[in-house]
Formats: C-alpha cells, sequence, structure tokens
C-alpha cells in the first residue's frame, strides 16, 4: 500500500514540478520528492541481501549526488552566486560513474566471468554513441572559456558511460524481472533527457528547460524503484550457462552502430548530393550483407554448441537424461538446500533436501531375454518404447534419466508409490519390435532427498531399495510384495 502512496505522490510532484517549474510550490514539491526518494533509497540499500548491498549502495549514492547538486544549485540561486561553472557540477557529474558502477557490480554477480560478449557489443554501440555526441554536442561547444568547454563536455562522457553500463547490463545473460525492468527505463529516460535538454537549451526559454525536471524527477523515482522491491534480488543472482545466441535486435543495434560514422562522414562530406547518396547506399548494402553473413555463422556455432551440450547431458539412444545430468541436478540441489553444521542437532543425519525430492529408480527385468532371443536392435527398439513409456507416467518437471543397460531413474517432488505402480504397469503391457511381442517387467526402488547425505547416497539408497523389490520377487509365488515401495 504504502508503495502505491509514495508512487502517486512522486507522479503529483513530477506534475507540480512540470508546470510550474519556477514557483515555490514547485521547486518545493520537487526537492520534497526528491529528499523522499532518496531517504526510502537509502533505507532500502542498507537492508541485507542475498548477493550483497554494494549495487544498491552505489544507487542510492548516485542518486543523493544529484540531490546534493541540485539542493547546491538551489542555494547558489536564491544568494545570486550562481556561475556557469560551479561546485554544483561536481556533484552532478559524480553521480554518472557511481550508477555505471552500480551496473557493473550487477553484471559480475549475474555471470560472473560471462559477461565478455555483453562487454564488447555494449563497447561497440558505445564507440558509435561518442562519434555522435562528437558531433552533435561536444565539437560545436569547443569556442569559448577552457574550464567551461572541459566541464560542459563531461556531461555528455558521462551519458556514455552510464549507456556503455546499461547496455552491459541489458546485453548480459540472465533475467532481470521487474527490477531491472525498472532500473533500465529509468536510466533510459534519464540519458533521453540529458541528450533533449542539451540539443534544446539553447533555443528554450530556462523556464521551458526547467519543466522537464517533472520528467527528470521521474526518471530518478524509476531508478531508486528497484531497491524497494521484494525480488530485487533476482536481478543480481547468478544466471545460468547457456548458450549466447544472437538476437535480432542485438543486430539491429550493432548495425546502426557500423554505420553511425560512415553516415556522418558521407552527410557532411564535400561531394554532390547525388553521389553522396550513392555512396551511402552502397555503405549501407556492405554493412547489412557482412551482418548478414555473420548472423549465418554465428546462427550454426550455436546450432553445434547446443547440439553438444544436449549429448553431454543426455542419452543417444533414448533422449532421456543420462547419468551426467542426474547427477549435475541433484549436486545442484544440494547447494540450494545445504545447512550450516551448527544448525543440526548432535548424532543428527545431515540431509540435502528437505522439500520432498524422491528418485525412483527402475531396473527391466527380463530384458536379457529379449536381447539373446531377438537380437540387441530389438532389445533397442524395447529401450526406445520403455524410455517413452516412462515419460507418459510422470509430470513434464519430472526428471527422467537412463542410467545405463536396462536402469532408469525419475526424479521428482513429491513422487510416491502410486507413480512406481504406474510405471510397473504400464512396463508390463507387451511391446511389438518388428512383428514379435516381447515382454518385460520393472522393478521399482524409492529414497527421498530428506534422508541423504548427497546425490550418491540418495542412488544408493534408490538401488538398494530396488533390488529389495526384486528379491523379494523372486522369493515367492506372489505376482507382486505386500509392500514393494517402502522408503529406505
Amino acid at each position: 500500500m504504502w508503495k502505491a502512496v509514495a508512487a502517486i505522490l512522486l507522479l503529483c510532484g513530477a506534475l507540480i514540478t512540470a508546470l510550474t517549474p519556477d514557483s515555490v510550490l514547485g521547486q518545493t514539491a520537487y526537492l520534497t520528492c526528491f529528499v523522499g526518494m532518496t531517504a526510502a533509497a537509502w533505507a532500502a540499500a542498507l537492508r541485507p541481501a542475498a548477493g550483497g548491498r554494494t549495487p544498491w549502495i552505489l544507487i542510492a549514492a548516485a542518486v543523493t549526488s544529484w540531490l546534493g547538486g541540485d539542493v547546491t544549485w538551489g542555494i547558489l540561486q536564491l544568494t545570486h552566486a550562481e556561475t556557469d561553472v560551479g561546485v554544483q557540477d561536481l556533484f552532478w557529474l559524480a553521480g554518472y560513474p557511481l550508477l555505471a558502477a552500480a551496473l557493473l557490480s550487477i553484471v559480475r554477480r549475474r555471470g560472473p566471468g560471462r559477461g565478455r560478449a555483453a562487454l564488447q557489443d555494449g563497447l561497440t554501440l558505445t564507440t558509435a554513441a561518442t562519434v555522435a555526441a562528437w558531433q552533435l554536442f561536444i565539437a560545436p561547444n569547443l569556442d569559448g572559456d577552457a574550464l567551461a568547454v572541459f566541464v560542459g563536455a563531461l556531461y555528455p562522457v558521462g551519458d556514455l558511460v552510464l549507456l556503455a553500463a546499461v547496455l552491459y547490463l541489458v546485453l548480459s545473460p540472465g533475467r532481470t524481472g521487474m527490477a531491472g525492468k525498472l532500473l533500465v527505463t529509468g536510466i533510459g529516460l534519464m540519458l533521453f533527457l540529458d541528450t533533449g535538454i542539451t540539443l534544446v537549451a539553447a533555443d528554450w526559454a530556462a523556464e521551458s528547460v526547467d519543466r522537464l525536471n517533472g520528467a527528470l524527477l521521474l526518471a530518478n523515482g524509476l531508478v531508486v524503484a528497484p531497491l524497494l522491491l521484494r525480488d530485487r534480488d533476482l536481478l543480481v543472482r547468478p544466471a545460468q550457462a547457456e548458450v549466447a545466441g544472437l538476437h535480432p535486435a542485438r543486430l539491429v543495434f550493432l548495425g546502426l552502430a557500423l554505420l553511425t560514422a560512415p553516415i556522418m562522414a558521407v552527410v557532411q562530406g564535400a561531394a554532390p548530393a547525388r553521389e553522396r547518396f550513392l555512396l551511402l547506399l552502397a555503405t549501407v548494402t556492405t554493412v547489412a550483407l557482412c551482418l548478414a553473413r555473420f548472423t549465418g555463422a554465428v546462427r550454426e556455432q550455436v546450432r553445434a554448441q547446443q547440439s553438444l551440450i544436449h549429448l553431454a547431458g543426455h542419452d543417444s539412444l533414448t533422449g532421456l537424461a543420462n547419468r551426467r545430468a542426474l547427477s549435475e541436478r541433484l549436486a545442484n540441489r544440494r547447494a540450494l538446500s545445504e545447512r550450516p553444521a551448527n544448525r543440526r542437532g548432535l548424532g543428527e543425519r545431515p540431509a540435502f533436501g528437505h522439500d520432498g525430492l524422491v528418485l525412483l529408480y527402475i531396473d527391466l527385468d527380463g530384458f536379457k531375454a529379449v536381447n539373446d532371443e531377438h537380437g540387441h536392435a530389438a532389445g533397442d527398439a524395447v529401450l526406445v518404447e520403455v524410455a517413452r513409456r516412462i515419460r507418459g507416467q510422470v509430470r513434464s518437471s519430472d526428471l527422467c534419466a537412463r542410467l545405463g543397460g536396462d536402469e532408469f531413474a525419475v526424479l521428482g517432488e513429491g513422487l510416491s508409490s502410486v507413480e512406481a505402480e504406474r510405471i510397473e504397469y504400464a512396463l508390463r503391457e507387451p511391446i511389438v519390435v518388428d512383428g514379435a511381442v516381447v515382454h518385460v517387467g520393472a522393478s521399482v526402488g524409492m529414497a527421498s532427498t530428506a534422508e541423504c547425505i548427497d546425490g550418491d547416497d540418495l542412488l544408493s539408497r534408490a538401488d538398494h531399495a530396488m533390488f529389495t523389490v526384486k528379491r523379494a520377487r523372486r522369493s515367492t509365488t506372489v505376482a507382486r510384495p505386500e509392500k514393494p515401495y517402502s522408503l529406505i
């Protein structure tokens, strides 16, 4: 509720600032909202955070620096001591590297050692933006007082630094969630307003330019908003390794970056307009063809990498996950569920799962006879059909794996004897292979992560339970033991 109230107050303050920027009411609304969001930013930044508080503290520091510049400028105006270059510029300029450092800190936590491609693409786009900034903002203003020219040039440089950092975040692997969307939107609006103010400042009246402070207030509010969200830690959560593809939007941006310098050179050239147009057309065509070839090569590489990753984690015959993939899933579960040793009771058996994760260990009965009587090709066909039937008896979220030979496994939340019986009944049905009808059965053992030390212990216990079932069937004339699915 309080977040909704804060958002409404921010919108009202931005509207009042835009309508009456030079009035006492407008300036009071602006500073009150800015001070309030800065205080909220620090309160949220100092909260304990799973990924550390550094990124959030840097964001709060950046907003505080910009507030310091506004307060300093207001004091100088009241005392009629304002100058073109002053202490306020130190505060305003300091906010850019602070916010950029926050974004870099977020990226390092999201994908340590895996942001090279994002960094390269971000630098490519930033270089193109630097060329445009030089031509539009810096070069036309080189005449004048040296200090004023230098400080004036630092603002576009600050925008470029911030642009590089936000592109690095956007192009880096991992999910951003609502926190990331708000942060990127706020910085994007801020960069847009900085550019717009620079372009129109010379032609607009001072009061008209000051109306844009309302939009700047909203931009700062969007930058602060992620700190207040409950799921903000999603933004700094390490991303899973994946094969980096080439999104169409990324390709368009890279194409525009490549064309920036040639287009400016052609537009500002001294050749006749017709020749410049033809040269521009040839340049655009050449870049498009190069990007098309580059895209084809990248997609071929991605497909090859995805194929290798799939083969590394899947059984080539049945398409199910293999033992390696199952072991990795269990290892990840242990990392997520591990508890400090000093929180276990004396003599208590350590567990690596407390969420009802269960492993079904499945061993086929009578499969050797299929290979002996019908050949290995028929045996392979039976294994493929067995894999299909196992998948059909469990949920899509459950992990089905072939451990090797005629042994299979299913790992999932809350699995019970019901699923074990369904699998057993499904595998009892006859299988037709090349016109011949063959019969196999299955013995199913179960074990739970809540009673195991690690993945190896889980597999061992489920395997032991499976052999208990198999021995019970061999030692009795009853078709099925009375309680074959007891957890070990």
